[in-house]
């Protein structure tokens, strides 16, 4: 495999384990709350979730000094070919952050390629975008057309999710307020996307939870529909319920024909303050 250092947003929630295999480098993303910062990883789950509803909770983007030491690391062990990913551009101005952090670092450095991939995803969904690009260079694709690939393939990552309650969405500016309050009153719950251009959508409404894990699910299989895809189950929160379900979702989608791979995993902190407990979502790369 051609030699390429991947770097990250903590917001692409990819696994620990893949991190590690394929030595990724992950710039966290910001959490403040009542006034104080802290990055991702420095907070448990719990610790979030307990202050979400008394608190005064923000996200912010990455610290630019994380990212530059983060491609200086690679740069300065000799790897001079890179390739970065983020959460969707329209959602965060992460992807802007890190292109001009890289352009800097490419006018100081004339011999280092840097390429920036506007995943148009969010969590796992963007995630997957950056392993199987992973994968292609595996596979001996060359950097250049990777980073092609990345640029002009991403749509074919989605991931579809719904959360017990709106009110996180829309105190965050998500979605509107009135909305979230009808949503609410009405128990409909709507099953959330991102579009080719990187922005949420609402797929459709179902009205009970239950009823909307079931559209999930059915909406993923109609999105992979034929074709063989790398699939992920993700969830926020320690509710037995929410377990049990990610659990048997990823058993079922392990026993499908097209199926390659399957992860678990839970919502980053920063993805967390805008989704609540209890989210439940299924995110899929389609595999040419």
């Amino acid at each position: 495999m051609e030699k390429v250092g991947f770097i990250v947003d903590s917001g692409t929630d990819i696994p620990k384990d893949i991190i590690e295999k394929y030595n990724i480098k992950v710039v966290p993303l910001r959490i403040i709350i009542n006034g104080k910062e802290y990055e991702e990883g420095t907070i448990s789950e719990e610790f979030l979730i307990e202050r979400l509803n008394d608190s005064e909770v923000k996200t912010s983007l990455p610290n630019p000094e994380k990212i530059e030491k983060a491609i200086k690391e690679f740069i300065n062990s000799g790897i001079k070919k890179i390739l970065t990913f983020n959460i969707s551009g329209s959602m965060s101005g992460t992807y802007n952050l890190f292109r001009l952090v890289s352009n800097k670092i490419k006018e100081e450095y004339t011999d280092v390629e840097i390429e920036n991939i506007d995943t148009l995803n969010i969590s796992i969904g963007a995630g997957l975008v950056a392993y199987r690009s992973i994968k292609m260079l595996e596979e001996g694709k060359s950097f250049e057309e990777v980073a092609l690939w990345g640029k002009e393939n991403a749509k074919k990552s989605k991931i579809f999710f719904v959360i017990p309650t709106l009110q996180y969405l829309a105190k965050g500016g998500r979605i509107g307020k009135v909305s979230a309050k009808i949503g609410e009153l009405l128990n409909i719950k709507p099953i959330i996307s991102n579009s080719d251009e990187g922005i949420y959508y609402t797929v459709t409404k179902v009205r009970g939870l239950k009823k909307a894990y079931k559209r999930v699910y059915n909406e993923f299989l109609k999105f992979v529909d034929n074709n063989k895809y790398l699939a992920a189950v993700y969830i926020s929160g320690a509710s037995k319920e929410i377990e049990k379900l990610q659990n048997d979702v990823y058993k079922k989608i392990m026993e499908l024909e097209n199926t390659m791979e399957v992860f678990v995993g839970k919502l980053s902190s920063t993805l967390l303050v805008h989704a609540g407990p209890d989210m439940y979502g299924i995110g899929a790369i389609i595999v040419d």
